[in-house]
């Protein structure tokens, strides 16, 4: 959804108003009722808020009334903002509530509707309410959820703020001092006999400093010198005006220093998370083209025409034309060297001709400063440069608040005495202007005549030129009318020319046809012969063929009558097993009957079979039950008498046995009721029995006994079961032999009936045989039946072929004589078409020629029109015209020039003695129509900045990339149309000293929460910049794809990183040798080098070193090589000195830089210990600090090289670090590191790659050496 600042474009509305009880009580506190208070000014200023739909299902608003435009309830309300809560109706609106709100409190949001209301109060007034209106109310984003929906949005970017908050937390500095010193312009205070503890006073500087007790902080500070006990503060502007003044002369002896000013700063940061989540974002669709993927934005319904200042590439053409025509937004995508400052000074010209008010803002004071430098020439523009003064660079100064007094008068001041100078001088210059121009207007109509003659002459030509097209239309007229008619003719030729070769090919083919085959007569001859040949072969076939059938139908009788007797044999069989059934009694008996007499069981008869087995088993197992139910008996008749012996009642035994709780088993196998016995056997005859164990033992008989005789009846059972199942099984085999009797006698039946119709058939056939042989006599030379197939086949061919031949011999015959006729007719008619044609061709050679002749006096005629005889004279009279009025205005010139310079002399006076009041008001007018304000993008959160600039037509970021979403948001919530500078193939921003990555890392390892953790990992993924490049639509963004700042071959190296635009980068030097030649010439570099790779071997003395706390890492080894490479390089500049190719006070600026801080620390060593450097200036850093600068010699210490398995090369696999690296270097670029470890063992196949990439690109360009400087292959 893309949102735009609503307001409607009329005067006044009128809207109907009804009101609750509760709204009319609110309403009271300030008039006697409604109509009073809405009579209390003709119409109110209006910003209508929508609100969810409520319960009811119907709209409600709020209504807040401006407290600047209604001055009459401004002034009741005392500044503050009224409120009133409605709901949308049909015929107007519902007051449910009223109510007052603080001052502050905003009233105009992007999410509210901008309208001028007049109240109608008054009861069936028929005001109702206006249609736009009411559209205009429901079209509003309901502004709760837009808030809410920027509240989850944004508080990804919390993390940022947390990495700020870690590096802010310093506890406050309190000090004495024994005096204070301002400097000569009241800007900086300088604290004198500090008593800050040693440990502290490292951390003073960037704190803000207040005065105990004291509410407001006074400064930050700049410097400080432990040795003499100062520290110098940067004074707030307020402070430092009150000091000019006299105004402010603190007595105090004691101050506090504190992180206020990076607290404040995160607050600033926290205040535009705020006021987005509010609506109070210049452009309404930012919180869109801040998260959502792909921003719906206006798209320019057309491209500007613009006249530009500067000299611009088509590239940064683009940029400009695409910047000043995108509504919403635009993206500039800037690779390094392509002029983005150029850029961004062309737009703030092309802003400042459009009337427009610009703000450029960056994360650095170094590029704000860079961009507004470019602008110092144009008279159009007014810089004003907002920020601490002593991080403005040089050219930025003269444009601070405080200095723009004095810049303007100075400027003024220059000008007038220019003037001025030239007084004595200025008579003399308009008397020669008036004459030399008289002597222009006399010349000019002496020009004037000439051109009358010349456009009379053109008349004349003009018809002639006429009469001669007339002609010439003529003759195309009849080149038109030959040339349709030799169409027609070569159409005819064609037609008649392929009717007449076809008759000749066709008579051609008659001829050869009726010579090449027989007479008619012969061909007659021989088709009765096939005739007869044919009708003997049919015979002969009929024949075999019946011969084949007869043998056939012999053969299926044969089998016919052979099932029929197996049926038969069958069906007896079955007879005799029944007549054998009643008498079998055992089923062993009944299955060898079966199987004798192949009967084969049914499946049910199957199962009886089966159940009947399982019961004769179960009967044969009924001899070992009886033998064991005796010997039960007998044990128990003996145990049961050895209880009597010894006066043991048995009824007792029993009670006892059941009180006792003895279970036994209620199931036993035979073996095992045997072994119980055994045992017991073994007991008695032992002689260690007791009474209690008998009893024991009597008991565990008696229940066996009773599981034996339990058993006994189960056999009983199946013994009657297996009788009856075996009479079933008897009569259910009966009842199948009788079924299966019957299916064989059906079946004999029929085979009985299919055989008394084969051997008819045989008799038929057979007779046939003879009656056929009778006809062709013997057989016995007859060819069998596929040969005589053949034959028929062969023979039928050759007469329907000779049939054929005689009827195309007959037509042929016949058409022949047609043909030649034919042919003749045509042939003549080809010949007339031929002398047509010629004479076609003689006739359009003659007006062809004639059409030449009149082209050629045309073309003379033409050359004369082509004259602008009439422009010319028109343009004199103009000049002619424009030459009285200048003589006429110098002429006034020279009656006013005394006075003029009268009133320069005294203006120049005046501006001469211009005090401090002057000059502030000046500046007051100066400041108020500056139109082009630059500052960091932090600072424009700056309370004082915000009062002064709420707002900018037109809002330019610079280096996006190096700024965190947070640190652009302040900025980009004043513009109208934002438009981003930046590179995201460059490096994310630093914070402090450190890369983002070893400012999350440090973070991670400190936080427990996972949730923590994975939101602050997402800030290494995205990127504003890139996703907005990446997907807004090509109207609305380009690359810069043309770099003047490197050499080609240095170029080469970045190139691969630009090519997934659409745009390849481009090397806008016209001769690269020349405008970047090193002028050098040495042992490791030669005039012609622009690109080399020192290679550093892989090998332990040349490994790179961790520093003890782990942080960092340093490689001693390229530190050696690069000390060589710096005293070569040093020797090679004084060289080109001597030898003129070099001026003598000029130095080589060198950028020595490495991946790791720990190595930049011990080349400044390696630097500051070599004190002849006497040709050279040096510049160092780490990769991430060298973002942004560039010179003329850059030496890149790589320092991973190792053989770990890990193959890890840390900061080095990021791509945009390279890039950056690669690209800071103007005439040369100098690689030392190990090839080796960087294309080989790097981890990440994408690392490897990348520096394969970049080490063919050294060899393409013969740049690959040993670490001594010798050539490598």
């Amino acid at each position: 959804m893309c949102m735009r600042q609503v307001s409607i474009p009329v005067t006044t509305m009128r809207c109907n108003l009804m009101v609750t009880n509760k709204a009319r009580s609110g309403i009271q506190e300030w008039a006697a009722d409604e109509h009073a208070f809405f009579r209390m000014q003709p119409s109110f200023k209006v910003h209508i808020e929508k609100r969810p739909v409520n319960t009811h299902g119907n709209t409600p608003v709020s209504l807040y009334f401006d407290n600047i435009s209604n001055d009459a309830l401004a002034e009741k309300l005392e500044g503050r903002v009224g409120v009133m809560d409605c709901v949308l109706q049909s015929d107007g609106l519902l007051a449910t509530n009223f109510y007052v709100r603080g001052t502050r409190v905003p009233v105009k949001t992007n999410r509210r509707l901008s309208v001028d209301l007049h109240f109608v109060t008054a009861r069936s007034n028929g005001a109702g309410m206006p249609i736009q209106l009411h559209t205009s109310i429901r079209e509003l984003p309901v502004a709760e959820e837009r808030s809410e929906y920027v509240k989850k949005r944004i508080s990804s970017w919390e993390g940022y703020l947390k990495i700020q908050e870690r590096n802010a937390d310093i506890a406050d500095i309190t000090s004495t001092l024994s005096k204070f010193v301002f400097n000569e312009d009241f800007t900086r205070l300088t604290l004198i006999g500090s008593n800050v503890k040693e440990n502290e006073w490292n951390k003073l500087k960037g704190l803000s400093t207040s005065i105990k007790g004291f509410q407001n902080d006074i400064g930050e500070v700049l410097k400080v010198d432990r040795a003499k006990k100062t520290i110098e503060i940067e004074m707030k502007p307020r402070f430092q005006e009150m000091a000019r003044r006299n105004q402010w002369n603190p007595k105090w002896k004691e101050v506090v220093f504190s992180n206020f000013s990076t607290l404040s700063q995160i607050r600033r940061l926290r205040k535009g998370f705020e006021d987005l989540q509010n609506g109070l974002a210049a452009n309404a669709n930012l919180e869109n083209i801040l998260f959502e993927k792909r921003p719906v934005i206006q798209i320019a319904s057309k491209q500007k025409e613009l006249e530009f200042h500067n000299q611009l590439n088509q590239f940064q053409q683009e940029a400009v034309i695409g910047a000043m025509s995108a509504e919403d937004l635009y993206v500039i995508q800037g690779p390094p060297g392509t002029g983005k400052t150029t850029v961004i000074s062309e737009i703030c010209q092309q802003n400042a001709k459009a009337g427009l008010k610009t703000l450029v803002a960056s994360q650095s004071n170094l590029a704000v400063d860079n961009a507004l430098s470019r602008l110092l020439s144009n008279k159009d523009i007014r810089i004003l440069r907002f920020g601490r003064t002593e991080s403005i660079e040089e050219e930025g100064k003269r444009f601070i608040e405080e200095n723009v007094g004095q810049y303007w008068k100075d400027q003024t001041l220059n000008a007038l005495q220019e003037e001025i100078s030239s007084h004595p001088l200025k008579d003399k210059q308009l008397i020669e202007e008036i004459a030399l121009y008289k002597e222009q207007t006399v010349s000019l109509g002496q020009q004037v005549a000439l051109l009358k003659e010349k456009i009379e002459r053109k008349q004349r030509a003009q018809i002639e030129f006429e009469e001669r097209m007339k002609e010439i239309k003529e003759l195309k007229k009849s080149l038109i009318q030959l040339k349709k008619e030799r169409e027609e003719l070569d159409k005819n030729h064609a037609h008649l020319k392929q009717i007449t070769d076809e008759y000749s090919s066709e008579i051609e083919q008659m001829e050869q046809f009726i010579e090449a085959n027989p007479t008619n007569e012969a061909l007659l001859e021989k088709v009765e012969r096939l005739q007869l040949e044919i009708a003997q072969t049919r015979q002969q076939l009929n024949y075999q063929q019946t011969l084949q059938e007869s043998r056939n139908v012999e053969g299926l009788l044969a089998e016919t009558r052979h099932a029929y007797q197996v049926a038969q044999s069958k069906v007896n069989r079955l007879e005799q097993f029944s007549s054998e059934l009643h008498s079998i009694s055992k089923i062993d008996l009944l299955r060898i009957r079966m199987n004798d007499y192949e009967i084969a069981p049914s499946y049910m008869l199957e199962q009886q079979i089966t159940n009947l087995d399982k019961l004769i088993e179960t009967i044969i197992s009924f001899t070992e039950w009886e033998e064991l139910n005796k010997r039960l008996l007998s044990a128990i008749g003996y145990i049961e008498g050895l209880l009597k012996k010894n006066h043991v009642s048995l009824e007792t035994v029993k009670s006892h046995v059941n009180s006792s709780g003895v279970v036994f088993d209620s199931t036993y196998s035979v073996k095992e009721i045997h072994q119980f016995i055994d045992s017991m056997k073994r007991l008695l005859t032992s002689g260690s029995a007791n009474i209690e164990r008998l009893e024991v033992y009597l008991e565990g008989l008696n229940v066996r006994r009773k599981f034996v005789w339990k058993q006994g009846a189960i056999l009983q059972k199946a013994k009657s079961d297996s009788a009856n199942l075996f009479i079933s099984i008897k009569a259910e085999l009966t009842e199948q032999v009788k079924q299966d009797k019957r299916m064989i006698e059906q079946s004999t039946n029929e085979r009985k009936s299919k055989g008394i119709i084969q051997n008819e058939e045989l008799q038929k056939l057979q007779k046939k045989v003879a009656e056929l042989h009778s006809q062709i006599g013997s057989s016995d030379n007859i060819p069998d039946l596929q040969q005589l197939q053949i034959q028929l086949q062969e023979k039928e061919s050759a007469m329907l072929e000779s049939n054929k031949v005689k009827d195309t011999l007959a037509q042929n015959t016949t058409q022949l004589e047609v043909k030649k006729g034919e042919f003749k007719v045509s042939s003549e008619q080809l010949e007339e078409v031929l002398k047509q044609l010629e004479q076609n061709k003689q006739e359009t050679k003659q007006v062809n020629s004639e059409g030449l002749e009149q082209e050629k006096h045309l073309k003379s005629l033409e050359e004369l029109l082509k004259q602008n005889p009439e422009e010319a004279r028109e343009k004199a009279l103009v000049e002619m015209a424009e030459l009285e009025e200048k003589i006429k205005a110098t002429e006034q010139a020279k009656e006013r020039l005394p006075i003029k310079q009268s009133l320069q002399s005294e203006w120049f006076t005046m501006l001469s003695e211009a005090n401090d009041h002057d000059l502030d008001e000046i500046r007051k007018l100066y400041v108020r129509h500056a139109n082009v304000i630059g500052t960091t993008c932090v600072a424009s959160a700056r309370k004082e900045f915000m009062d002064n600039y709420p707002t900018f037509d037109v809002v330019i970021i610079d280096e996006v990339s190096k700024a965190t979403p947070p640190e652009l948001l302040l900025p980009m919530l004043k513009g109208k149309k934002i438009i981003l500078v930046g590179d995201h193939h460059q490096l994310p921003p630093l914070v402090g000293e450190d890369t983002l990555e070893e400012t999350l890392q440090a973070i991670l390892e400190e936080s427990d929460s996972f949730e923590e953790k994975d939101e602050l990992k997402k800030l290494l993924k995205e990127s504003l910049f890139e996703r907005l490049f990446k997907n807004l639509p090509k109207t609305n963004k380009t690359m810069l794809a043309i770099q003047y700042r490197m050499h080609a071959n240095i170029m080469e190296t970045i190139t691969p990183f630009y090519e997934e635009e659409n745009y390849r980068l481009q090397c806008g030097l016209v001769d690269s040798d020349a405008m970047r030649d090193h002028s050098l010439d040495s042992h490791y570099v030669k005039r012609q080098d622009h690109l080399l790779w020192l290679d550093m071997p892989n090998e332990k003395q040349y490994f790179e070193e961790r520093m003890k706390n782990g942080k960092s890492r340093f490689n001693q080894a390229e530190l050696d090589t690069i000390r060589e490479v710096l005293i070569d390089l040093n020797r090679a500049t004084e060289t080109a000195k001597k030898e003129g190719r070099i001026a003598k006070e000029e130095r080589k600026s060198i950028g020595v830089i490495s991946f790791y801080g720990e190595q930049v620390k011990r080349i400044d060593r390696l630097i500051q210990q070599e004190t002849n450097f006497q040709h050279l200036n040096f510049r160092t850093g780490t990769v991430d600090k060298f973002q942004g600068m560039e010179m003329d010699v850059i030496i890149l210490s790589m320092v991973r090289n190792n053989q770990d398995k890990s193959g890890d090369i840390g900061f080095a696999n990021d791509y945009r670090r390279l890039n950056v690296a690669l690209s800071r270097a103007r005439e040369l670029l100098v690689l030392v590191g190990s090839a080796n470890m960087f294309t080989t063992r790097a981890k990440h196949k994408d690392s490897r790659d990348m520096y394969s990439r970049l080490l063919h690109t050294v060899k393409k360009q013969n740049g690959y050496r040993d670490h001594r400087g010798q050539k490598k292959k």
